[in-house]
């Protein structure tokens, strides 16, 4: 696996499925109030989806690892929105599980569900963990949260029964922009 320089990650405008446009950007350590903020923002119900639990907001340890996660060892990426004051309106993040394996996450405020944001992000933290050289990406799902799963399986995921059968296992091979253009050489007789 190679290293990825957090100016490759994902930035730029991102037009959602009903023309509202968002800003996407790595999170910064200075992101703690606004991640915080997030978190708080969300639905008890998006919360459970998210962290399988009824948390109101995010331990320290917690809020650290999400504002402190960099290539090669993950990436959360913010989805904010412009106005008197920035919001983030989305988070998706990937963490190492292993050497060439991570783990995947997206939350999306309440008010900004169902109009493309989760997938946007998705797609912009595969291709980035791709090209860092992940080559398999996975999550938990509740069995419950039916628009994840049916956004997971859009995206190509396999989605199978889990020990716990409260939750749905995830799973998808990434392969690298880099790799796919590549061809092999040709070999002498």
């Amino acid at each position: 696996m190679y290293a990825v320089d957090l100016r490759e990650a994902p930035a730029g405008l991102v037009c959602t499925g009903d023309g509202s446009r968002v800003s996407l950007r790595p999170v910064r350590p200075s992101d703690a109030a606004l991640v915080q903020q997030f978190v708080r923002g969300l639905s008890p119900a998006s919360r459970r989806r998210r962290f399988f639990s009824a948390v109101s907001e995010l331990s320290p340890e917690q809020l650290d690892r999400m504002t402190h996660l960099e290539p090669p060892d993950g990436l959360a990426l913010a989805a904010t929105c412009a106005g008197a004051s920035p919001r983030i309106v989305g988070i998706a993040q990937y963490a190492l599980s292993g050497p060439a394996d991570a783990e995947v996450a997206v939350a999306v405020t309440d008010d900004w569900q169902r109009r493309g944001l989760g997938e946007s992000l998705l797609v912009a933290l595969l291709d980035h963990a791709a090209r860092s050289g992940i080559t398999t990406a996975h999550g938990l799902v509740l069995a419950e949260n039916w628009p994840m799963v049916m956004l997971a399986a859009k995206l190509g995921f396999s989605v199978s029964e889990h020990a716990d059968e409260r939750l749905l296992s995830i799973e998808k091979p990434l392969v690298s922009r880099h790799a796919a253009t590549c061809r092999p050489a040709a070999v002498a007789a």
